[in-house]
């Protein structure tokens, strides 16, 4: 709780300061609007001309990476800028400042920031979630709630772990930045590939997205199995918050054998 109080402090600061040039503020949410508000329309644009994309059609396509997209957006608000900015804090040597800190230096490097950016992609999100939804006769039962609410919760901590991990590298390549948008961007990175049925892409992408850089486990499998979909491996559908926990595990140990093992640059 005192986690919670501290990082609503640093969110009112961090807003406060970037007020200060509330123009600016303003053009960033603009620009990501305009960003995210033309992906929509691409989407359109390939429905249009394609009733459905092998067996999917508009409205489960929406469904499964808008529910990708839910859980992307809240891992982004804590944990995208910090492991972005790593690297130029090891760079710089400025990290030494947060390993003085009387608080973990990675919960500290979350707390201060919020990434405000990510607010229209979170609203687009919500707004065609609830309109795919709308538009699927999925017969809930108490199990799918709970199903479908464990893998969007997993799907946080899968990108999660995964940003991390590739912010992490920061303490020996110096700059990771190219590798964690590589990695995590919606935009131009892997990330991009879960936004559609893994089916389009060959065998050798589907085992990369489901088991290496598991982005399938958080829409796709899931979404597929509550649509009832025909999947070769059925189980994959139930593993994401195995995957989950062991990737948490993974980027948690891995950052402290960062830490452990870093030097300061000096600027």
């Amino acid at each position: 709780m005192n986690y919670i109080r501290i990082y609503l402090r640093f969110v009112i600061i961090y807003m406060k300061g970037k007020l200060e040039y509330h123009f600016s503020l303003l053009l960033e949410l603009i620009a990501n609007t305009i960003l995210i508000g033309i992906y929509f329309a691409g989407f359109n644009v390939i429905f249009y001309n394609f009733n459905n994309i092998v067996g999917w059609n508009k409205y489960e396509v929406l469904f499964m990476f808008t529910t990708s997209w839910l859980s992307y957006s809240f891992s982004c608000f804590f944990f995208w800028s910090p492991m972005r900015d790593i690297g130029e804090l090891v760079r710089s040597g400025k990290f030494d400042l947060y390993l003085t800190r009387p608080i973990n230096p990675f919960i500290y490097l979350v707390l201060q920031q919020f990434q405000y950016t990510f607010l229209p992609r979170l609203f687009f999100s919500i707004y065609f979630w609830i309109y795919s939804l709308q538009r699927l006769s999925i017969q809930w039962t108490v199990t799918d709630v709970i199903y479908y609410s464990l893998n969007l919760l997993s799907g946080f901590v899968i990108f999660s772990a995964i940003t991390v991990i590739t912010g992490t590298i920061s303490f020996w390549t110096v700059k990771s930045e190219e590798i964690v948008s590589l990695l995590t961007d919606n935009n131009y990175g892997l990330k991009n590939f879960c936004d559609y049925p893994i089916q389009i892409y060959s065998k050798g992408m589907q085992v990369l997205l489901t088991f290496v850089v598991p982005y399938a486990l958080t829409g796709y499998y899931p979404v597929a199995n509550l649509l009832g979909k025909n999947l070769p491996h059925l189980w994959i559908a139930h593993i994401s918050p195995i995957i989950a926990l062991v990737m948490a595990i993974i980027a948690y140990n891995f950052w402290h054998f960062g830490v452990k093992h870093y030097g300061s640059t000096g600027a």
